[in-house]
């Protein structure tokens, strides 16, 4: 019997989070922006030229071409720095009693902690794995299982693969680089050994 086999896939949910990650780069640079000026306005001028530099960093990060798709480790940090310092402006704001903007605030951490732990995700998985209680996708914001008894369909190829489920979903998925012929063999045995002919 085959081994279990992960392929390695383009996962059209994580590349629209490499779309949007530049536009949550530049909103999060903004975000220090505007905090600087807060603190130069309260003669906090260390901490303000601090933001700033950060801030213009961040905001760098997001026309630099490429960079979303090429490091994703570098992206997960920046965004768990953002959470850090989102979750700190929002426990400010609730300290000097602004309500309104510490719930935003607090929004916001939300948002990005979401956003960094499906980045960190990403990072390690990205994969379709075949194996022999059935097929797990990577997906948001856990994984998919599809035991053998849902599927009724798999078909494989060198580039792709696309699954047919029993309730008429079809998932199908690229691969990030072409699949050896054993590899396509091995997913070819499990397919035969668990999937029941119609």
């Amino acid at each position: 019997m085959a081994s279990p086999l992960s392929v390695s896939i383009v996962h059209p949910a994580f590349s629209n989070l490499k779309k949007i990650s530049p536009l949550l780069h530049f909103f999060a640079g903004l975000v220090f922006i505007a905090a600087a000026a807060y603190e130069f306005r309260m003669n906090n001028r260390t901490t303000a030229f601090c933001e700033i530099v950060i801030g213009l960093d961040v905001i760098a990060l997001a026309f630099i071409r490429g960079f979303a798709d090429e490091s994703s480790r570098m992206n997960a940090s920046f965004r768990l720095v953002e959470v850090i310092v989102f979750g700190g402006l929002s426990i400010l704001a609730l300290l000097d009693q602004s309500l309104a903007t510490a719930t935003l605030l607090a929004l916001a951490t939300g948002m990005y902690y979401y956003v960094f732990h499906c980045e960190k995700k990403m990072i390690s998985q990205e994969k379709v794995s075949v194996h022999h209680l059935g097929v797990t996708i990577s997906n948001f914001p856990r994984d998919k299982e599809l035991a053998w008894e849902q599927i009724r369909q798999l078909d494989a190829h060198p580039h792709s693969i696309t699954i047919h489920t029993h309730q008429n979903k079809i998932h199908r998925f690229e691969f990030q680089k072409a699949i050896a012929f054993d590899e396509l063999e091995q997913i070819h045995e499990f397919c035969q050994h668990y999937l029941i002919s119609e």
